[in-house]
């Protein structure tokens, strides 16, 4: 089959930009629907591209460098699971198409959207019932997409590691499905499947298996995730102060040494010290870390408290918020 079909029938008609748009994730339990647009160049052929679930992950990945290096605009939008709760999954699922579009930094002339369907009025669009594997420009954004939600679910399954993101991606699997029944669902988890909403932890099941201080970690390392940052590294021992660093994480303008103090109703339930009355050992203790290592990077140390209180949403608080280098 030619994929470049529909490309090169609308490029003839002095089409200059043609992106093709797919979506990832729209039929998981947990994580984000992300949606990507790709246009591709006319004079630069990318080989092997094809529907992104027809291809092994290796290929997948070396196709997703591939096409982020030699297409000439790449974009992504990403609806995270509360707003797919409070939308509907077909509803999210247009809004990241919608994203994803008003990311790129070239206004396209027309957009090849998978599937029968679509919500956007502004650009003229071109519907193509799987499309991924019909045209270049939807498998290219098809494989975007999926790797970055992949790359997501991976940080992911570091923070919750009982549930097997790693393997499933957040779909139903029996070991997913057993383990939301064990852990109940996570803050990453999507309530409005029957089948999480019925796993839905409470107050007091965190009470009884003394699960608060995990909590804070994980709504704090999944607020970073959601704001693209990437997990480094856990659980920093800071030997000259008996201490422990939670979270390391990095974008492309710097890092933050993450540690949380946890309070379920006014009592410390954190590990390690609570009051950080000299916060300079801890920077000290730092700066040995990364004496060791050559970054341009901003680096700071962040001290939050996550509160927790019956009948309440966590309230969180920035104790400490200091520039290291």
């Amino acid at each position: 089959m030619d994929l470049l079909k529909y490309e090169n029938k609308y490029w003839g008609k002095g089409l200059k930009y043609i992106a093709g748009v797919d979506e990832a994730g729209r039929g998981p339990l947990a994580g984000p629907v992300v949606a990507a647009c790709v246009i591709l160049n006319p004079s630069i052929v990318i080989n092997g591209i094809n529907d992104s679930k027809k291809i092994s992950p290796k290929k997948r990945y070396e196709l997703f460098k591939k096409i982020k290096d030699k297409a000439v605009d790449v974009s992504i939008g990403i609806v995270n699971e509360k707003e797919i709760d409070d939308i509907n999954i077909l509803k999210a699922t247009f809004l990241a198409m919608k994203r994803a579009v008003g990311n790129l930094s070239i206004s396209p002339n027309l957009l090849l959207i998978d599937g029968p369907y679509s919500d956007i009025k502004l650009i003229k669009v071109v519907n193509i019932i799987r499309g991924d594997s019909k045209s270049a420009s939807i498998g290219a954004a098809s494989i975007i997409a999926k790797v970055t939600r992949d790359n997501i679910m991976k940080q992911y399954d570091m923070i919750y590691p009982n549930y097997g993101f790693l393997k499933h991606k957040g779909y139903g699997t029996k070991h997913h499905i057993e383990q939301l029944s064990i852990h109940k669902a996570t803050p990453i988890h999507r309530k409005s499947f029957k089948i999480v909403k019925d796993c839905l932890p409470n107050y007091e099941f965190y009470k009884s298996k003394r699960k608060f201080y995990s909590l804070g970690l994980e709504i704090i390392a999944t607020q970073y995730i959601k704001r693209n940052y990437i997990l480094i590294e856990r659980d920093i021992v800071l030997d000259k102060v008996f201490d422990k660093i939670d979270f390391l994480f990095r974008n492309s303008r710097e890092k933050e040494f993450i540690k949380i103090i946890a309070l379920d109703d006014n009592e410390i339930v954190s590990f390690g010290k609570h009051n950080i009355e000299d916060i300079n050992s801890y920077i000290d203790n730092i700066k040995n870390i990364i004496s060791k290592e050559t970054c341009n990077l901003n680096i700071w140390l962040k001290v939050i408290l996550v509160e927790f209180k019956p009948k309440a949403k966590p309230q969180i608080t920035i104790l400490n918020n200091e520039k290291i280098h």
